[in-house]
């Protein structure tokens, strides 16, 4: 989350260049900010299988193949693991994420001796402690058994817990040394999001709706798979923000009324689908729409104080019904 602001502030050191693999800036907050740093970068290079928002501000776009197109190393739990194959060749001038970054590597640091060994060299090193080659799970391609699995420890804590103290912490030793700091507190307490009816209720009087942006639809994946038709047909192809009924009678608002969706931060257009599967006085809008960005109305800095989380879950909104000759 502090990458935006390193880009624009050029704080603790200034960065001049970029190479992302699938790089999305919409699923940071503020994301119209997060483009506008990228296109103020000397450079920038990303990776993906589509040409995305993200690589239309790319100088440089490498075409990734699909997990259909390259081999990937797949381990299930300490005691199973695969080496999936390629359905086909990468297509056209596709190549795997790792194939890059191994072609990056003879550039960049060409005296390492174990990148110089190769992608396939590199798995044989992860193996090594398992007496696994690749050349072997080569001859098992729906996987095998690892012959000298780690142990595994059913009771955990008989060892101590990962604690300063060795103990399970009902007061945390770690906390305990920024006192009582807001979101830091030693002990388990409730503390209300900043922007909420709780946190403040100042800004509640003219936002008071619980915007929640932090959850998805599943037929898509953040931004992915919405641009295709089958996953749009499974519902109406505009962004559309769920509305309990109460909060739409209260607003005048039918379905599919065209809407404006704000927050302190900004607004976006959208229409409204009534449905009972958000609580009353909350409003869910779903991220990742290229048409109308969820992530565009949270400020760069509403970040969660100890994980650095956005609040994507926890920000105060406002809807109005937007005119016919407004819309």
């Amino acid at each position: 989350m502090a990458l935006p602001d390193q880009l624009r502030t050029g704080q603790p050191y200034p960065l001049k260049a970029l190479v992302g693999f699938g790089m999305n800036y919409r699923m940071w907050p503020d994301s119209e900010g997060f483009k506008e740093s990228l296109d103020n970068l000397d450079l920038v290079v990303n990776t993906d299988i589509f040409m995305t928002d993200t690589c239309r501000h790319a100088d440089i776009v490498l075409p990734a193949c699909t997990s259909l197109e390259r081999m990937e190393l797949r381990a299930y739990g300490p005691r199973y693991v695969m080496l999936s194959q390629p359905v086909i060749p990468a297509l056209y001038e596709s190549k795997s994420a790792v194939d890059m970054i191994f072609e990056l590597a003879k550039r960049i640091c060409p005296e390492d001796d174990l990148f110089a060994k190769g992608y396939e060299g590199c798995i044989d090193w992860i193996l090594e402690p398992s007496g696994i080659t690749v050349s072997e799970l080569k001859k098992h391609p729906g996987g095998m058994p690892v012959p000298h699995p780690l142990p595994v420890k059913d009771r955990k804590y008989e060892g101590g817990a990962a604690t300063p103290s060795g103990k399970i912490e009902f007061q945390s030793t770690v906390l305990e040394k920024y006192g009582e700091k807001p979101g830091f507190e030693s002990l388990p307490v409730y503390t209300p999001p900043r922007n909420s009816p709780d946190g403040n209720p100042d800004l509640a009087r003219d936002y008071p709706l619980v915007l929640n942006a932090g959850s998805r639809l599943p037929m898509f994946i953040h931004s992915r798979a919405n641009h295709l038709t089958w996953t749009q047909n499974l519902r109406p192809n505009h962004p559309a923000a769920d509305i309990h009924p109460d909060d739409a009678i209260r607003h005048g608002i039918r379905q599919d009324d065209a809407i404006r969706l704000a927050t302190p931060h900004g607004a976006i257009q959208v229409k409204a689908n009534l449905t009972r599967m958000v609580l009353p006085g909350v409003v869910h809008m779903y991220h990742g729409s290229s048409l109308a960005d969820a992530n565009s109305l949270f400020d760069k800095d509403y970040l969660d104080p100890l994980s650095g989380f956005p609040g994507y879950k926890s920000a105060l909104c406002r809807i109005e019904k937007i005119k016919e000759d407004q819309a």
